[in-house]
């Protein structure tokens, strides 16, 4: 007996006498695996004897045993979803292993030259597409940077096995009860095994209870960047995701003054923004303010009066925001101190939680006594010292292996300590996480860093370190979360000309932040910003709402983006140079099916005519156009905003003379025209600036 579902391309067949899963496109096998449920010992399902319940586009297996043990296929636009729960015996209860919907599947179509879309775990582990056979270096710090109880290598909630022709992508589709994942082995031929596990970290199910697997969507009929928009809406719908209309902008801390800060610092900054009068909203206070991680109500030096502080931001007209790291516990904090049961262990020591001021461990989220310490000191940050954004890093330490209170999975935990935050500090307190499991946060917080730390540096090995390459890889990787999941944080630009940054690497930084839409905060002194790097941060806002990575899944770094103003047509296309000498980089307006198109340069602040553009571009730097399709009319050609003003310009309309332009901005925004051959500005020129008024602009042209 066999049932088979198709959605699009993609056929899932399922045996249940074999317990065997196979996937096919065109009738070609890609994926031939088996049903692998260990629980207590055993693996499930334990007899091949089945019920069927078929009918068009989905079908439901039942086996009947003690251990019930539920498989169904549902078949979708383009890909199939497979669902399995099980449910325990009445007068007995068992401990869950690896639940592996697809285990032990061999791939006969992705050979040695395969590549394979490696999803990190969280926020700093890589993620990017390499050769099959290839990993990225191993990590200094693993109880940080990679799950400790998977394979190294392994890809989390979602993976793509990519070669000839269209991909094979992988994904679960809820992340509130397992920390999911796939395995993918390989040797001299090619892939040679695929697993996709949902760890049941050694929890106890009891009598009676049903267990329900995620969903396994399963799509072999779409590129890569169609398919993973799909799972992130999936999975967004499934757990409720937050996305705030509003991208962050704003001032960090951290990376001039590191632990030194102080509040006389901040009210410096403050100062400063003001006389600069550039729309950064939030100024965040981040490490530095308390005496130890987990000592986070007890003030260093410099801070005596925080209430004081948050209120002279406030009154300075911008939000106050905080760093903390409510689940990272420094070794010689008083918390540790106090409470050690409060803590993960292992054989009744504080599990290692990776290295920073010392040995550092987890706070056990599950006890009852640590999430009323969470509740209070959340209460006292939000509603005593009054901060209405927070960014919460080292997440991960929440769901690190250990013995804990209670009996919960890894994400159980997590999500706990995560919910019991989100509980305190309500609705409406701005939550951004960082050094997080990211399909476990999903639904608690507002923005998530998507990739490691910026630096005042570009490259640094391993590629989860701090560095502006490792930032980047792993922001237009994850780019397809951003407005389904949460709002993405690309971390903080920085623009001052002190750094090792070169002016061509901190543009291709602007140019992401710019065109992706995702958070925009600087993290610079003041005073040490030029004009360079103020035009930047200038020119890089306000946010748009999202732009598209076009070849995710083609390399590692990918090299194109782009922004479309829906308005008339027009894109902003970014080719980046990731190259370490100068490239001769092009775009191509009928690549982006345009035909012909207006080009303007928006870094040189050139016109280059219609069609295709070539110029050298530094290693590390990028080429920044503004495309607009080519009308025998007076046209917006470009603008200062690097992003074309992709989300603010929401008209363009010509009649008799008149250019009309909607500006939906707070402030007024510069931009070019030009005009065919008769016409032209009061100016003469057929190419000019003009400068754009929030609201209705009509700019008029005379015959000439």
């Amino acid at each position: 007996m066999t049932v088979r579902v198709t959605g699009g391309d993609t056929a899932v067949e399922y045996r249940p006498a074999e317990r065997r899963l196979v996937v096919e496109r065109d009738g070609e096998t890609l994926l031939d695996g088996r049903l692998d449920l260990d629980v207590g010992g055993e693996t499930l399902p334990a007899t091949g004897e089945a019920t069927v319940d078929a009918s068009d586009g989905t079908a439901r297996v039942v086996h009947e045993s003690a251990w019930e043990t539920t498989v169904d296929l549902d078949a979708g636009d383009g890909h199939v979803d497979v669902r399995v729960s099980l449910r325990a015996p009445r007068d007995g209860a068992a401990v869950l292993g690896d639940l592996r919907p697809l285990a032990d599947a061999t791939a006969p179509t992705h050979g040695p030259r395969a590549c394979r879309y490696r999803h990190g775990y969280q926020s700093w582990t890589p993620t990017a597409t390499l050769p099959v056979g290839d990993r990225f270096p191993p990590e200094e710090n693993e109880p940080q940077m990679r799950d400790l109880t998977a394979p190294r290598g392994a890809s989390h909630s979602v993976t793509a096995l990519l070669g000839e022709g269209r991909p094979l992508t992988l994904g679960f589709l809820d992340h509130s009860r397992f920390v999911s994942r796939f395995d993918v082995a390989h040797d001299e031929d090619g892939v040679r095994r695929v697993d996709a596990v949902c760890p049941g970290d050694a929890t106890t199910v009891d009598a009676g209870e049903r267990v329900v697997l995620p969903a396994l969507r399963i799509d072999a009929t779409r590129d890569l960047g169609d398919a993973l928009d799909g799972l992130a809406a999936a999975t967004a719908e499934r757990m409720d995701a937050r996305v705030p209309d509003d991208a962050p902008t704003g001032w960090c801390s951290w990376y001039h003054y590191f632990t030194d800060v102080t509040a006389d610092d901040v009210r410096e900054t403050v100062d400063a923004l003001d006389d600069w009068d550039v729309p950064l909203d939030v100024v965040q206070l981040d490490d530095g303010y308390q005496t130890a991680f987990g000592d986070w109500r007890t003030l260093a030096d410099g801070f005596d009066d925080v209430a004081a502080l948050v209120e002279d931001v406030r009154e300075a007209g911008h939000t106050p925001g905080l760093w903390l790291a409510p689940f990272y516990v420094q070794s010689d904090a008083a918390l540790a101190a106090d409470h050690p049961e409060w803590l993960v262990t292992e054989d009744g020591d504080p599990v290692d939680a990776g290295p920073r001021h010392g040995p550092m461990y987890a706070l056990d989220t599950t006890h009852p006594e640590a999430r009323a310490w969470l509740r209070e000191t959340f209460e006292t940050v939000v509603d005593e010292w009054g901060f209405d954004y927070l960014k919460l890093d080292f997440l991960y330490a929440a769901a690190l292996p250990g013995d804990r209170y209670e009996d919960v999975t890894r994400a159980e935990a997590y999500r706990r300590g995560l919910r019991t935050v989100r509980d305190a500090v309500g609705p409406e307190t701005f939550l951004l996480g960082c050094g997080a499991l990211q399909g476990q946060s999903v639904g608690l917080v507002d923005a998530m860093r998507v990739g490691p730390d910026t630096a005042p540096h570009w490259r640094a090995d391993p590629a989860s370190q701090p560095a502006h390459e490792n930032a980047v890889r792993n922001v237009l990787n994850r780019q397809w979360t951003h407005r389904r999941l949460w709002l993405a944080d690309p971390d903080c630009q920085l623009v001052r000309e002190t750094t090792d940054l070169s002016l061509a690497e901190r543009r291709s930084f602007a140019a992401v932040v710019a065109l992706l839409g995702g958070s925009n905060v600087v993290s610079d002194r003041m005073a040490d910003v030029g004009d360079d790097g103020r035009e930047l941060i200038e020119r890089s806002l306000p946010p748009v709402e999202r732009g598209h990575v076009l070849d995710v899944g083609d390399r590692e770094l990918p090299t194109q983006v782009v922004t479309e103003r829906s308005a008339d047509g027009a894109l902003a296309v970014a080719a980046f140079n990731w190259a370490d000498d100068a490239r001769t980089l092009r775009v191509d307006p009928a690549e982006h099916g345009l035909g012909n198109a207006h080009v303007w340069d928006a870094f040189e602040r050139a016109y280059r005519g219609t069609g295709p553009v070539e110029r050298e571009v530094a290693a590390h730097g990028c080429l920044l156009v503004h495309l607009t399709p080519a009308r025998d009319r007076p046209q917006l050609i470009g603008t200062d905003h690097l992003a074309g003003l992709a989300a603010q310009v929401t008209t363009v309309d010509w009649d008799d003379g008149t250019l009309s332009v909607t500006l939906d901005a707070s402030r007024p925004q510069t931009a070019v025209v030009t005009a065919p051959s008769g016409l032209s500005r009061e100016d003469g020129r057929s190419v000019a600036d003009v400068v754009l008024d929030p609201g209705e602009n009509a700019l008029t042209f005379d015959d000439s």
